[in-house]
């Protein structure tokens, strides 16, 4: 079984995913805030970790680097959540990310079962290019 950690502040969503990814035969570790989730990638070593884009913006990029820099997090496959529907801005989030090591952005309102088939080919490693969905 496949862990997976979700690092979401929105309580309600955060629930929704998590509920969804364990009926999917998933073991999720959940944290609400950045310095949790650093704190169980460290100590549980999931295979992929699910951020909300407005957390990692709050505290800003470069802290969030920090944070992860001494980590082994980076050496798993990020994928990042956002509520923001500007397109522009998802332009210039998904290049910031991408310098972090992720490769896959989604807006909040894209159907779960997406982002199921997402993640499993993230860890399946079939994901070649990586894009903006």
């Amino acid at each position: 079984m496949k862990n997976i950690l979700v690092v979401e502040d929105d309580r309600s969503f955060r629930h929704l995913l998590c509920q969804f990814l364990r009926n999917n035969n998933f073991h999720v570790i959940e944290a609400n805030n950045i310095f949790m989730g650093s704190h169980l990638a460290n100590e549980q070593y999931p295979d992929l970790i699910v951020y909300s884009l407005e957390i990692v913006e709050e505290i800003g990029y470069q802290k969030f680097q920090k944070i992860h820099g001494s980590s082994t997090s980076f050496e798993m496959p990020l994928i990042f959540l956002t509520n923001n529907t500007n397109h522009p801005k998802l332009s210039s989030s998904f290049k910031k990310i991408s310098q972090l090591g992720a490769g896959i952005l989604l807006q909040k309102t894209v159907e779960f079962s997406r982002i199921l088939k997402l993640i499993q080919a993230e860890l399946d490693k079939k994901i070649g290019d990586y894009y903006i969905y």
